[in-house]
């Protein structure tokens, strides 16, 4: 899930400082717990006898409510929540005085266990009553990291909840105004046929400005939705090892083709028509956009929008190239840093929130589908509208499966920034599909081998 401020974009710098501190220390890029677990009690000061829990998540997600519950039910722990800031966390982790719990997306965590940073969650989860193997689901692997490979080994942290983020949001009064007939929602549309659909939904007035916009979401490169259509034709943009690239495989080179296509065709926001509002989560909101590639968790932000939810649609991912994938491009959870000085209050945390009322209310609330399979049962489905949500997207859950975005070698931040630009250049210009992927082999190649060096 993303956050509600809805931010999705660096940080290179930062990141150097991590590389630097962790390559004299890091080893084959797999963190293991060693030694006896830390006591609760006495520890990260405070007041006597109560350990002082440093918590670096956003506000908006460890509210008042959760912390009162946390405190009430371990009153030998108290909560210090510090803004969840990717410069500050670099900072605390490159001088060895991390937080004790931080929070990250899955789909680009591997950075973090490939230089020793983060604590293999593995016997706290053996150990735990409340969260069990047997119980989490798929996303959930995600966290895992092999020194290698992202999506098996050890298990470094946990999904708070997600989204099958190429799901799509449909405004049934914009469709009916365009004369378009509203996609079914038990059959997925086609990437490939999004373009066309999207400019019988686009709607202009006299003097040539847009109304209503056909398509909205990301109209971007983005790692996360080119890996998703290289996966639905067998491909991947890494090789074994996630030590290098290749944009320039047929299946890369037809992906990108289809967002230069569809950024040219006038029928969204993007890099030549930027979002004045910043997200085009409020541009649907406000009826500007009528077709949206947005998550299950929209569903909250619609909440306090009432008269959108009822005439919005819930539709499946389309597939690409024939292929039903439906992936998370985020999976945002939270995870224990290798060198937190708490890490079972810590762990005694992360089983709250991950488990505990506070995950029993988000899933209720519609804001993600819950990382714990058991808890899938409460996700809203009183109202007709609610009921349409979930039906979709409980027959979307077998298409999911991972697809691995990012490399643990440079930060996800640092490759966003590079394909953005690339993209904001190669859309106006005309540039084919074929020279930006060489662009991006050597610009991003040549980043991964820099990087690389200091890891191990």
């Amino acid at each position: 899930m993303k956050e509600r401020k809805l931010g999705r974009r660096g940080f290179l710098a930062g990141a150097a400082s991590v590389l630097s501190l962790a390559g004299a220390s890091a080893t084959s890029g797999c963190a293991v717990r060693t030694g006896s677990r830390d006591t609760a009690r006495g520890s990260g000061g405070g007041r006597k006898g109560v350990t002082t829990l440093t918590v670096m998540m956003p506000p908006s997600e460890v509210t008042p409510e959760v912390i009162k519950g946390f405190e009430t039910a371990n009153p030998d722990i108290t909560i210090n929540l510090i803004k969840d800031d990717q410069t500050r966390l670099t900072a605390m982790l490159a001088a060895g005085e991390p937080p004790d719990v931080a929070r990250e997306s899955a789909t680009g965590f591997a950075f973090y266990p490939a230089r020793g940073l983060a604590e293999n969650l593995d016997p706290y989860v053996k150990d735990s009553s409340l969260i069990k193997e047997s119980d989490l689901a798929p996303i959930n692997d995600l966290w895992r990291y092999d020194g290698q490979m992202q999506g098996r080994g050890p298990r470094y942290g946990l999904t708070k909840d997600y989204s099958q983020d190429a799901t799509l949001w449909a405004n049934r009064t914009l469709f009916e105004q365009a004369g378009v007939d509203l996609p079914p929602d038990t059959e997925p549309l086609a990437f490939e046929g999004i373009p066309e659909l999207a400019a019988r939904l686009t709607r202009n007035t006299k003097d040539d400005k847009t109304a209503v916009f056909g398509y909205g979401g990301t109209v971007d490169l983005t790692m996360a939705q080119l890996a998703h259509m290289v996966a639905a034709q067998g491909g991947s943009l890494f090789n074994d090892d996630l030590s290098a690239v290749d944009f320039s495989s047929p299946e890369a080179v037809k992906a990108i083709q289809y967002w230069l296509d569809l950024a040219r065709a006038n029928v969204s926001y993007g890099p030549t028509r930027p979002n004045p509002a910043g997200w085009d989560g409020n541009a649907y909101i406000a009826g500007r956009i009528a077709l949206l590639s947005m998550g299950y968790w929209f569903q909250g932000q619609l909440a306090g929008t009432p008269e959108v939810a009822k005439v919005s649609v819930f539709l499946p991912a389309p597939t690409f190239a024939g292929k039903r994938l439906s992936p998370t491009y985020y999976g945002t959870g939270v995870w224990i840093p290798s060198k937190a000085k708490n890490k079972d209050a810590a762990w005694r945390f992360v089983e709250y929130f991950i488990a505990g009322e506070p995950a029993k209310q988000r899933a209720a609330s519609g804001w993600g589908i819950p990382s714990l399979k058991s808890l899938e049962p409460l996700m809203p489905h009183k109202t007709p509208e609610e009921r349409q949500v979930y039906e979709v997207q409980r027959r979307e859950l077998p298409y999911f499966d991972i697809v691995v975005v990012a490399t643990p070698y440079v930060r996800p931040q640092a490759l966003a920034k590079i394909l953005s630009a690339e993209f904001k250049a190669a859309v106006p210009s005309g540039t084919s599909a074929g020279k930006v992927a060489d662009s991006l082999n050597r610009q991003i190649n040549d980043l991964i081998a820099q990087e690389k060096g200091k890891v191990g």
